[in-house]
């Protein structure tokens, strides 16, 4: 199941979809009649592909998802009011992929996601150094993202006492299950559970976390709905990069209607 919810992924990001339309397009229109139907087709893919990979478009799509919980610095007074610093147990920061590869920086073996959602994490234990810094996520091979994060956990501070890792989660939904066997029986209702990942992903990671009977303080980070405008000339063209948004916006859809 694992397997082919991976595979569902891929061939469901944007770009494959588009090329998937373009192919039909062209045998359409190259060995049947309906030539004219074809070159719609392919005309329809391009002009999606251009739409989705433009700022504005993906801006708008990814906004709403990423809208649902602030930043955790509007939270930080009333956490800091109600709970001692004793108090805050965990603070959970979700794999976002990485390579193992002794080849290169331990920094370069975590995507630049999962590199963004560790420093926040790391940040934020600073803030509430009596907590442990959880890493999760599983590898195809070798070390797992858990533990390729707790070694620049540590470069960056963080006693190795104070990390745990959980090397086997490979999804959201095991991650979540993960965190609740762990920490079952050593965490009251009065302890916090601080929980790090993208801002777009956190809807959907906090309803796998409620459903394994948690109830994590949102910490969102990797915000890419950010303040934009037409100052420049390469906003009103296409990029790789806001195509990227709109991949995430897809993933996350596909992954709540996974879940479900």
């Amino acid at each position: 199941m694992f397997f082919f919810s991976k595979l569902a992924g891929a061939l469901l990001k944007p770009l494959s979809l588009v090329l998937i339309a373009l192919v039909i397009g062209l045998l359409i229109a190259a060995l049947t009649r309906y030539r004219r139907a074809g070159l719609s087709l392919i005309a329809a893919a391009t002009v999606t592909l251009a739409l989705v990979s433009w700022w504005p478009v993906a801006n708008s799509l990814i906004a709403p998802l990423e809208a649902q919980y602030p930043p955790f610095a509007s939270q930080l007074d009333a956490v800091q009011s109600t709970k001692a610093p004793d108090e805050v147990a965990a603070i959970v920061v979700l794999g976002g992929g990485g390579i193992d590869d002794p080849n290169l920086p331990a920094s370069a073996q975590l995507s630049a996601i999962g590199l963004q959602r560790l420093v926040e994490g790391v940040r934020l234990w600073r803030q509430f150094p009596m907590a442990q810094l959880v890493t999760s996520g599983a590898l195809s091979e070798g070390r797992s993202q858990a533990e390729i994060a707790a070694g620049i956990a540590i470069d960056l501070g963080v006693p190795d006492g104070h990390i745990t890792q959980l090397r086997k989660a490979r999804n959201t939904e095991e991650e979540a299950a993960a965190v609740a066997t762990e920490f079952a029986a050593t965490t009251t209702d009065a302890d916090a559970v601080l929980l790090v990942t993208s801002a777009s992903h956190m809807p959907r990671a906090m309803r796998a976390f409620m459903h394994e009977g948690l109830n994590p303080i949102a910490a969102p980070t990797a915000h890419r709905a950010v303040a934009r405008s037409f100052n420049r000339p390469s906003d009103f063209a296409p990029s790789a990069t806001d195509l990227a948004t709109t991949e995430h916006v897809l993933h996350e859809w596909f992954g709540q209607v996974w879940a479900w």
